[in-house]
């Protein structure tokens, strides 16, 4: 019999556990609210990194809130919702971020191509459907993010090809599910960054609609690098 070999806890995990002990133990309340990152770095004896990772992650599992403007605060939980360890709550660094982002400009770009190129009046009704619900969406993180998947969908249906359908559902699924949470706290609570995602995919939109496969291909790439940046930025 082979046994799987135990992997040490990452520095996030541990200082995530040691957070929701204190918690659990009633050192921290609900509605305390949780010292800046660079204190609990130098509390914890670790990176910032390290911190903002950890936050991240008890974010996720829904122990602590972020309240634009005021801080991160300790919030009512139900212990027994919580079925996941911590350390599946965010499972991208900067490096599988890039990576993953990498996947998508080149897999997406094409798809933006193609679909101007094949797209029917019906594929331009779902792409103008998904925009307007991302645009009614502002303020609810979860229906922008949902309205933002949808559009990318409507997209790769346009082109035709149920292989690069496949392609695009496992790309966005990976990137949903090892994000989780994150990726709708740092896309789409900020009124301003809403704000620009909307315009790009409006631009998207225009290309694809007057047929113009390659100014929709630039348009998809500087949306994707937008993101790219937006993200990169939070995970130094």
């Amino acid at each position: 019999m082979e046994f799987k070999k135990i992997k040490p806890a990452k520095i996030y995990e541990q200082v995530a556990n040691e957070i929701i002990e204190m918690i659990q133990k009633g050192e921290l309340k609900p509605g305390d609210k949780l010292d800046p990152v660079p204190l609990l770095a130098e509390k914890f004896s670790v990176g910032r990194s390290a911190i903002r990772e950890a936050l991240m992650s008890l974010r996720a599992l829904g122990y602590i809130e972020l309240k634009q403007g005021e801080g991160t605060f300790v919030r009512n939980f139900d212990a027994s919702g919580i079925t996941y360890p911590i350390s599946q709550a965010v499972l991208m660094d900067k490096e599988d971020v890039t990576h993953l982002l990498e996947v998508r400009k080149i897999l997406e770009a094409g798809i933006a191509a193609m679909a101007a190129e094949k797209r029917t009046s019906s594929d331009l009704e779902e792409m103008h459907q998904a925009l307007k619900e991302m645009k009614n969406a502002t303020g609810n993180e979860e229906l922008g993010e949902q309205a933002d998947l949808d559009f990318h969908l409507a997209l790769v249906r346009a082109t035709r090809n149920p292989l690069l359908a496949q392609l695009m559902n496992q790309v966005s699924d990976t990137l949903v599910k090892a994000m989780k949470e994150t990726r709708r706290i740092l896309l789409f609570s900020n009124p301003s960054t809403f704000g620009a995602l909307f315009e790009q995919h409006a631009l998207i939109l225009r290309e694809i609609e007057t047929r113009n496969p390659e100014k929709a291909r630039h348009a998809m790439l500087s949306h994707l690098q937008f993101v790219e940046k937006n993200l990169e930025d939070y995970l130094v």
